[in-house]
């Protein structure tokens, strides 16, 4: 079903220039889009909020991508473009692993980590870290059940930093060790 489901995204390149140029712009240039973001909320450090929410984001994206990369270690899976015939490849890829795919565990780890501090950013970059996700079996180079792995997670990653996040603001401790930094 995950090559049936494969065949039917990727058969779709090569049949508009415009789709094929915007799903190749979103598989290279999304993730920077994302990092940026992350990057920006890091920098405004007179925001209390914003300097806490970009800290676990950070820490978010850290867990996620450091699961990912134990699991594509754990389970290595060949990419569409290694085992078939008859794949668009848009853009070149190396030979890896493709499971998970890291690009939809990082788009989605901020997009899950920004829903929870702000619901309007975050579903929004949920909607953008979606079309990357889909643009990985567009290009070529992973299996939907590749990104479908990265969106799980990706989203187990948040639920635990969130979790963690909950129990230190409870204690107090968030507030505190901000605090004392300011000093």
């Amino acid at each position: 079903m995950d090559f049936t489901i494969f065949q039917w995204i990727n058969g779709l390149a090569g049949e508009n220039r415009f789709l094929d140029g915007f799903m190749m712009f979103m598989t290279d240039y999304g993730p920077y889009g994302f990092a940026l973001i992350l990057f920006l909320m890091l920098l405004n450090w007179r925001s209390k909020t914003q300097r806490i929410s970009g800290l676990y984001t950070g820490a978010t994206l850290t867990l996620a991508l450091a699961l990912s990369f134990g699991i594509g270690q754990l389970w290595p899976r060949e990419r569409p473009f290694v085992v078939h015939d008859h794949v668009n490849v848009l853009l070149h890829h190396a030979a890896d692993s493709s499971f998970p795919s890291d690009h939809t565990t990082g788009a989605f780890a901020i997009a899950f980590a920004l829903w929870y501090h702000n619901r309007l950013l975050g579903g929004t970059m949920l909607i953008f870290a979606l079309l990357i996700g889909i643009s990985r079996p567009f290009v070529g180079h992973h299996y939907p059940g590749d990104v479908l792995a990265g969106i799980i997670v990706a989203f187990l990653a948040a639920t635990v930093v969130q979790f963690i996040r909950t129990k230190w603001e409870q204690t107090g401790s968030t507030e505190n060790t901000l605090s004392s930094r300011q000093r």
